[in-house]
C-alpha cells in the first residue's frame, strides 16, 4: 500500500525561492529542477525508507536531486504518510531548520 505523500509550507517556500532565483538565469532549467525535484518527493509514496536519515536527526531522511538540491523529509509509518519537510541548496552555508 502506497503512503500518502505531504507538501509541507516550508518546503514549498523554499522550492519557490530555489526556482525564482534559477529562472532569473534559466528559466527552462527552473522548470526542469522544480518537476523533478516534485515527482522525486512524490516518488516516496513507495517505499520511502530507502533513503539514509541525516546524522543526528534518525527520525528525518533526505534525498538529493540535481546536483546539489538536498530533500528532507519525515516517514509517519503508522499514518502512512510522508511529510516533504524542506528543500535546501547544498551549496549554501547555513543548514535548514526543522520543526
Amino acid at each position: 500500500m502506497d503512503f500518502k505523500v505531504i507538501f509541507r509550507e516550508t518546503f514549498v517556500s523554499d522550492l519557490e525561492g530555489i526556482i525564482r532565483h534559477l529562472a532569473l538565469r534559466n528559466p527552462d532549467a527552473a522548470a526542469r529542477l522544480g518537476e523533478a525535484i516534485i515527482a522525486a518527493a512524490e516518488s516516496l509514496s513507495f517505499f520511502p525508507e530507502r533513503f539514509p536519515r541525516v546524522h543526528g536527526r534518525g527520525h528525518i531522511r533526505r534525498f538529493i536531486t540535481g546536483r546539489w538540491f538536498k530533500v528532507f523529509y519525515r516517514v509517519h509509518t503508522d499514518a502512512r504518510t510522508v511529510e516533504i519537510l524542506r528543500c535546501w541548496d547544498g551549496r549554501r552555508e547555513a543548514a535548514p531548520r526543522f520543526r
